[in-house]
């Protein structure tokens, strides 16, 4: 055969270059025809691990982040590329004693972690130029400066692709600044793992819960990664986004607009921020409905949409959504401030350390780092609702396409089920994400421009008047739940 095709979801995805050498009768090589049922499967995360760790330059990856086949020839069948992928199989339980020398508790979303804090970068344009507090800005600029890495895998804006997250292994303090901000669109980070393969130096990687995971298996395969990596930061996760839709929303900006555009920013703003473009001239353009005064949809509300419409299919599958088996876990602080002096707005990231090495680097780095100790069970109070979302619909899925007989990522561990209000609240759920299991290309197109239309902003505007009573609650509920503990204190 002249090329290798690498099926997903039914859609013939070709190689980046065919390769001639091969006659007509030529079987692809067994590893490569495995790679082909995961991804048609639907169980590729995308994140770029199979790339990384060829030893040969096989693969590739085409403009939506799947692996390709690029180099036929080159194959040694040696099976590296399966042997990593995180989306087939992840055992839970052989990592977690690894790590933590204990059994996970699969009801846990927050995992096992050491110490909780609210953090933010001491620097101040750090802080106010991140998405949040600048923690992982703030501490690998920290570990670079004193020597303790030499560079970081990060997601960078492509220049030429300014929506699109393009990974790079920063060196320079400059590169890191350059990679501030949040990337939603998928990308696969870990198609760098060649890099760090073959230059020497110590390297922290900062990647979603699948791409830590998909270290994790790269480092137990190669030495020279097991040795090279020194820390990975991993982002709490609802999910990534597919590309389609943000090829949509780029669509429709005016061409005037996107040819001044110099970066897509997923967040202005703290806590959740709203989405620009920064423009050539320094200014900001917003990337939904630019012309509304008053009321600007956060990222998050955006985000909302687009997860019912675009969450890929090995997302749905995906229990993990505050990166657990990451050295340091970092998120947005979705909680009640633990006091008055704390006002989110001005840029505080949730940080989770998880491990020895990550408690190290965040000591070394408390001078360009600001550490606010929170009580464990405060600190379990956060992302709550996002994580028992994620992780009761994975779960759930995972059950039914076993049923189904369709192929399902091996955890190592049982499946928990869902009962009373959990069954409710996963059903309800799963059919609010009903359009992501149906590929119906045209009618999620329209329901995204509605979405993006008048209506849409003044559903948005109503939606946001509900989430701001939520929170308002939320935090009288805190303040109340804290005051009645001091008065008992006090009396007692």
């Amino acid at each position: 055969m002249t090329l290798v095709q690498l099926k997903r979801t039914g859609i013939l995805v070709e190689p980046l270059v065919e390769d001639s050498s091969t006659s007509n009768n030529t079987e692809p090589p067994r590893a490569l025809k495995s790679l082909a049922a995961i991804i048609e499967g639907d169980l590729c995360h995308r994140c770029g691990s199979c790339v990384g760790i060829c030893p040969t330059g096989v693969l590739g990856l085409e403009e939506d982040g799947y692996p390709v086949v690029k180099n036929l020839s080159a194959c040694t069948d040696c099976d590296l590329c399966v042997k990593v992928c995180p989306g087939d199989e992840f055992s839970v339980p052989s990592l977690s004693k690894e790590l933590f020398n204990e059994v996970p508790d699969i009801h846990d979303m927050h995992g096992h972690f050491k110490n909780a804090y609210l953090s933010y970068a001491n620097d101040k344009e750090i802080r106010e130029g991140s998405t949040s507090g600048g923690t992982i800005t703030g501490l690998l600029v920290s570990m670079l400066e004193k020597n303790e890495i030499d560079g970081a895998l990060l997601i960078a804006s492509d220049p030429e692709t300014p929506w699109k997250g393009k990974p790079i292994i920063a060196r320079t303090k400059e590169e890191i600044l350059s990679t501030m901000k949040s990337k939603y669109a998928i990308s696969p980070t870990n198609s760098l793992l060649d890099q760090i393969i073959e230059q020497e130096g110590r390297y922290a990687v900062v990647g979603l819960p699948c791409q830590i995971h998909g270290i994790h298996k790269a480092t137990s395969l190669n030495r020279k990664l097991k040795e090279r990596i020194v820390l990975t930061i991993g982002l709490f996760c609802h999910a990534a986004v597919e590309h389609d839709p943000m090829k949509q929303i780029w669509a429709g900006i005016d061409e005037k607009i996107k040819s001044k555009t110099k970066r897509f920013i997923s967040r202005i703003g703290k806590h959740p921020g709203t989405p620009h473009l920064e423009l050539d001239d320094g200014s900001y353009y917003p990337v939904y409905f630019p012309k509304e005064t008053g009321y600007r949809p956060s990222s998050m509300e955006i985000l909302n949409i687009l997860y019912r419409l675009y969450t890929p299919g090995r997302c749905m599958t995906c229990y993990d959504s505050t990166a657990e088996f990451a050295d340091i876990a970092v998120g947005d602080p979705w909680m009640a401030p633990p006091d008055k002096s704390i006002n989110f707005y001005d840029g505080y990231s949730f940080v989770l350390a998880r491990t020895e090495r990550g408690m190290a680097a965040l000591t070394k780095a408390e001078q360009d780092v600001r550490l606010i100790t929170l009580n464990p069970d405060h600190a379990r109070s956060s992302n709550v609702m996002m994580g028992h979302e994620k992780r009761g619909r994975a779960f759930r899925i995972i059950e039914t396409r076993r049923r189904q007989g369709l192929p399902v990522p091996d955890y190592g561990m049982p499946t928990p089920k869902n009962n009373g209000k959990e069954f409710v609240l996963t059903e309800i759920n799963i059919f609010t994400h009903i359009f992501c299991f149906l590929d119906w290309p045209i009618v999620k197109g329209l329901i995204l421009k509605v979405s993006l239309s008048k209506i849409g902003y003044y559903s948005l505007w109503l939606n946001n008047l509900r989430r701001t009573f939520r929170t308002w609650r939320r935090d009288t509920k805190y303040k109340l739940k804290n005051s009645s503990k001091k008065d008992s204190q006090t009396n007692d």
